[in-house]
Order: C-alpha cells, then sequence, then structure tokens
C-alpha cells in the first residue's frame, strides 16, 4: 500500500510528465489518456484521504476512500464527448468521480453515487455512457 505522502509525491510527478509531454513535446492532451488516468486516480486518492485499489485495472474500483467507499475514478482531457461506464462491474463501486485536465490542472466534473451516476446514461452493448455536460449539470444541481 502506498502511504498518502508517495501518492503525493507521484500525483506531482505525473503532473510534470504531462506537462513535459502536452508543452515540450506537443502532445494533446488527450493523447496521454494512460498518463492523465493514473493522475486522476491519485488525485482522487488524495481528495478523499484514501488509496488506490490493491490491483492495477482492479475490476469496478480505482480508489478506495478513507471511509471505505469504493470509487470508480474516470479522467479525460475532453470538452465534449462522454465517459464509459462498464455495466458489469457496477455492483463492485460506490462512487463515481469524473474528473477533467484542463490548462494543467485536474476539475472533478462530477462525485456522487454510481446509481445517480448512471440514471440517465445512454446505453451501448456493456457500458453506459454518461455525457460530460450532463455530469457538470448533476454536479451544480447537486451544490445548490
Amino acid at each position: 500500500m502506498l502511504t498518502k505522502t508517495q501518492i503525493e509525491v507521484l500525483y506531482q510527478k505525473y503532473l510534470d510528465i504531462i506537462k513535459l509531454e502536452i508543452i515540450e513535446l506537443g502532445c494533446a492532451a488527450t493523447e496521454v489518456r494512460h498518463v492523465i488516468g493514473r493522475l486522476g486516480e491519485f488525485y482522487c486518492a488524495i481528495e478523499t484521504n484514501g488509496t488506490l485499489a490493491k490491483e492495477v485495472n482492479q475490476h469496478g474500483f480505482d480508489v478506495i476512500s478513507g471511509d471505505g467507499r469504493k470509487i470508480s475514478v474516470k479522467t479525460t482531457a475532453q470538452t465534449i464527448g462522454f465517459v464509459a461506464i462498464n455495466k458489469k462491474t457496477l455492483n463492485k463501486v460506490d462512487d463515481l468521480m469524473i474528473l477533467q485536465y484542463i490548462n494543467n490542472e485536474l476539475q472533478i466534473i462530477y462525485f456522487g453515487t454510481i446509481e445517480d451516476a448512471t440514471k440517465d446514461c445512454r446505453t451501448w452493448r456493456e457500458t453506459f455512457e454518461l455525457d460530460i455536460s450532463r455530469a457538470k449539470k448533476m454536479t451544480l444541481l447537486k451544490n445548490k
């Protein structure tokens, strides 16, 4: 298990790598999805006083919060489109955190229960597709 300090150090290192890829090497943020995805997991663990799942690519969830809730983390650099949520693993997750990478920082665009997140999703095969703009609206309504 990584300590909170180790997660914070890794978060900063991954953020530095992403900045290098984008600013110095000219990559689009959407082209470094894997690194941005891991950055989001570190961010979620820090924000929820949690830790990473025991296995890389754990089925259903990425982070276990400080209060024991299992969180699926979706991180995107897209400004439009959707995030995919696997229907087959919904029973293994409590919450969903969607993060957006914009201007070299992460912003939470949704953090709530997986049930609320999937209520109004469209379906395609074995996934729910949650529109990014819909996720943002859900968060605005929840915070009012």
